[in-house]
């Protein structure tokens, strides 16, 4: 259990609720307490800054103590038993298995009682709806965040591998952010560039950031000649180029004496 999935799974267990309560009782897993237990736990760092950022206080249970959690616990294990029949199909993909559990839900929520409003539990959401906090607005889990100097070829480095930034940027500081499936690379309080993370390249690069007027203190990249445009333009994922005048097979032709 990474801190980022640890995270992860919280905000999206908030917009299934549609909202986030005022408190989150935890057991004392390492994600979520440092070391300790219950009132006198010390929190994870990286865990505590995700609560203050979504608004609620970390409850965590006291050790050897079952009536902390033991409901929860029961209706969890019951909730797996009612779905065991999905977890022995085959199904083409996670999301797949996901709409299925989702729909298996709402079907048991309509025909669940609460015990404390005696209304099925989907009533009893729809009311408890109104009393939770509003989503926090922007932000995303992260397991890392460094601060990094942008390199003269436009380049940050960041977990073995090299991600570019907007040319403008260059011998500047930015923040980048590790989240799920991306590198965030932010500066001024704004999202500069957006990468796949756990790429096998190890050098990830997006052509338009080498595109654009100078500023006061940094020129742009000299523009592509016509042999570099026809060598980068004949990438399958970009656009073809406009005109190409000499093609890589005239200057063969040139060589070979075939040409004049």
């Amino acid at each position: 259990m990474t801190q980022l999935a640890w995270q992860a799974g919280h905000a999206a267990l908030f917009q299934v609720y549609g909202g986030v309560p005022a408190f989150v009782r935890v057991d004392n897993c390492k994600t979520a307490v440092a070391r300790g237990a219950g009132p006198h736990a010390v929190l994870s760092p990286d865990f505590a800054r995700f609560a203050r950022g979504c608004g609620f206080t970390i409850d965590p249970c006291r050790v050897r103590t079952p009536t902390d959690k033991g409901k929860v616990e029961r209706r969890v294990r019951w909730l797996h038993g009612s779905a065991a029949g999905l977890f022995r199909q085959r199904w083409p993909s996670l999301e797949a298995l996901q709409l299925a559990l989702a729909e298996r839900l709402v079907g048991l929520q309509a025909r669940l009682r609460c015990p404390a409003t005696g209304t099925t539990v989907a009533e009893a959401h729809a009311a408890e709806r109104a009393a939770l906090q509003p989503l926090p607005l922007g932000g995303e889990p992260f397991d890392v965040i460094v601060a990094r100097r942008v390199a003269r070829d436009s380049h940050v480095a960041f977990e073995g591998r090299q991600y570019s930034v907007p040319f403008e940027w260059v011998g500047r500081d930015v923040e980048v952010i590790g989240a799920p499936r991306h590198v965030v690379i932010r500066g001024d309080g704004a999202e500069l560039a957006r990468h796949p993370r756990h790429t096998a390249a190890r050098l990830v690069t997006d052509p338009t950031h080498y595109d654009g007027p100078a500023t006061a203190t940094v020129l742009p990249p000299p523009p592509l000649g016509m042999r570099a445009r026809a060598q980068v333009y004949a990438h399958p994922q970009l656009p073809a180029p406009q005109t190409v005048r000499r093609p890589l097979d005239a200057y063969i032709a040139l060589v070979e004496g075939r040409g004049r």
